[in-house]
């Protein structure tokens, strides 16, 4: 059964003043709930009913298989473990005074919600319940330093502080004081598939055709997919293509800055396989202006500058006609396709050295690199990291805030918020799960912070932004279950990432995208920010404005030195002013709001 329901809203609350409440958005309807004390508002399409047992459940869905109204039943507690797709469901027994919500595997589908002053509510997005009764728009210090720190907000925090976010794979039991958490679906490593090279990665092609063509619209119109010109989108968009019907449609976004651009390989990909490219550019003029609609799409601040291209993609599709489009997003984190694995495998060989080789190591690098700044601190770097465990090293991707936690913040914010509170909160992640190989460790925490934290966050709210449905072949709890039986060294062998991947593909992708150099669908705001005018204008109003400080966060002196540097080409410090850009903005508009 498939629902796409996903560009939907919903609220279901109890209390005394709930219904006056949600009667003030004149942008949501009221739906049967079976209970004078329980209130459904939707905005949408937001398929519910009633189970045979009594229990009533609404839900916002595009299922693969698996049947909504099955979670409804009280004898399932957890049935979604046999959904495929994504989903977020609510289920009551009418007088029971409680609700039943969980997300997906991934939490692709956010729920959030808040229990306070005899009132609880659920809602689909965050802003539906900053007015709710009970909720003070009052910003959470340690969600701000996670911000600062991992360029989102992770759940279960959110930028209020009376508010949660569910987290992936989780089934949450809610009434008016009283409420229990259960994870439901952790990625397991199990590393007990064997065979030939040959042999596995012919099983994995032909699970990845499978997943593709059952991920695949029903219509032959009307959807089209994402393509960076990567392998994870174009083996996809390769795949449906030779699986027959309709013309393939792909979308890809470009920009004009050299070393940014990877529209050549997306037209590569699309001319191999027969599909029908749509491809545009982004300039830094349409840049500045798609900030205003990173603020409007996101329901909490989100500073992966790749929303922008992910936004103008969406936006492209939505032109074209497309009510779906098809990602690649979960292919790096489940195949080994990310960079810093094959690094950190060489940080990790370093780390398990006896510690007087490591002391010997870095006193021979310091010396080589005597004389030439740039090759010491590199050598410094390596070894710093390498000699720290993972998540720790890791972190250290993620860490500005906490790398400059003295001269960024102030004492009243730091007061609230230790310096290793990001970190704790990523070795908590880390430690989920039972224990595996050290790639595989990363590899899931991955897929549990950057997947469904950050990417997810990124593709959902711009495609829901422009009316669009989204899925996501790569992160089929199938198949992600099927790649956590092959061992570590069949995604990254030596150095060399996706290694049975790319037998796999081999024949489906063409040789120039199987041996392309990774490129990540980023944005050139580095060089934006050195040369356009209107960005350094842009910047210096709102993070040096008064309105800024007087939430008594961060320091003057250093953000101007930030900006001083950055635009002078002294260093690149365009991330960290982009995340302090789009956390003011997103506060303006809506936690300020009266």
């Amino acid at each position: 059964m498939t629902i796409a329901s996903t560009r939907a809203d919903f609220v279901l609350a109890c209390g005394p003043r709930a219904a006056e409440w949600l009667a003030r958005h004149p942008d949501l309807r009221r739906l049967d709930t079976g209970d004078d004390d329980l209130h459904l508002y939707a905005s949408g399409e937001v398929p519910s009913g009633q189970h045979p047992s009594g229990r009533r459940w609404a839900a916002i869905a595009d299922l693969i298989s698996g049947r909504l109204e099955d979670a409804a039943s009280a004898d399932q507690s957890v049935p979604q473990r046999h959904w495929r797709g994504r989903f977020a469901f609510a289920a009551w027994q009418p007088g029971a005074d409680e609700i039943r919500i969980f997300t997906d595997h991934f939490a692709s589908l956010p729920l959030y919600w808040y229990q306070r002053d005899g009132h609880f509510a659920v809602a689909t997005d965050l802003r539906l319940l900053l007015d709710a009764p009970g909720v003070r728009r009052a910003a959470d210090p340690s969600a701000v330093y996670h911000f600062l720190n991992f360029t989102c907000i992770p759940a279960p925090l959110t930028i209020c502080r009376d508010i949660r976010r569910v987290e992936p794979g989780t089934v949450l039991t809610l009434g008016l004081s009283s409420q229990h958490s259960t994870r439901y679906y952790v990625p397991e490593y199990p590393a007990d598939l064997h065979g030939s090279d040959t042999e596995l990665a012919t099983e994995l092609r032909d699970r990845i055709q499978a997943t593709v063509h059952d991920f695949r619209p029903q219509t032959d119109s009307d959807w089209g997919c994402f393509l960076s010109g990567g392998t994870d989108s174009s083996s996809i968009v390769s795949i449906l293509s030779r699986q027959g019907g309709s013309q393939v449609h792909t979308c890809s976004i470009g920009f004009h800055e050299a070393g940014y651009d990877e529209l050549d390989f997306a037209r590569i990909a699309g001319e191999a396989c027969g599909a029908k490219p749509h491809l545009a550019r982004i300039d830094r003029k349409q840049a500045l202006d798609l900030l205003d609609s990173v603020i409007d799409a996101y329901d909490q601040p989100f500073a992966n500058a790749s929303a922008i291209p992910t936004l103008g993609c969406a936006e492209l599709g939505q032109t074209h006609g497309f009510g779906l489009m098809l990602g690649g997003d979960g292919g790096d984190e489940i195949f080994g396709g990310n960079e810093r694995y094959a690094k950190d495998k060489v940080m990790e060989s370093f780390y398990r050295l006896p510690g007087p080789l490591k002391q010997a190591a870095r006193a021979v690098g310091n010396v080589l690199g005597g004389g030439h700044v740039h090759v010491l601190n590199r050598v410094r770097n390596f070894t710093r990291r390498a000699s720290l465990p993972n998540p720790d090293r890791f972190y250290t991707d993620d860490s500005f805030a906490s790398d400059f936690y003295e001269e960024l913040l102030t004492p009243e914010f730091r007061a609230q918020v230790p310096q290793d509170a990001s970190l704790e909160f990523m070795r908590g992640v880390f430690s989920t799960g039972p224990r595996t190989e050290p790639l595989h460790q990363i590899m899931r925490l991955d897929l549990l912070m950057a997947i469904a934290q950050n990417d997810l966050v990124k593709v959902h709210r711009a495609c829901k932004w422009h009316g669009v449905s989204v899925r996501f072949p790569y992160l089929d709890q199938d198949l992600v279950d099927y790649c956590g039986r092959l061992a570590s060294h069949y995604k990254v062998r030596g150095l060399k990432k996706r290694y049975l991947f790319k037998q796999a593909m081999d024949g489906i992708l063409p040789v120039e995208i199987l041996r392309k150099r990774k490129q990540g669908f980023g944005l050139p705001i580095a060089v934006w920010m050195k040369e356009d005018p209107a960005l350094q204008a842009r910047v210096r109003e709102v993070l040096l404005d008064a309105r800024t400080l007087e939430r008594g966060w961060i320091n003057q002196e250093f953000v101007t030195r930030l900006i001083n540097l950055h635009m002078a080409g002294g260093w690149d410090y365009s991330n960290a002013l982009w995340q302090l850009l789009v956390l003011e903005l997103w506060l303006r508009r809506y936690m300020d709001a009266a």
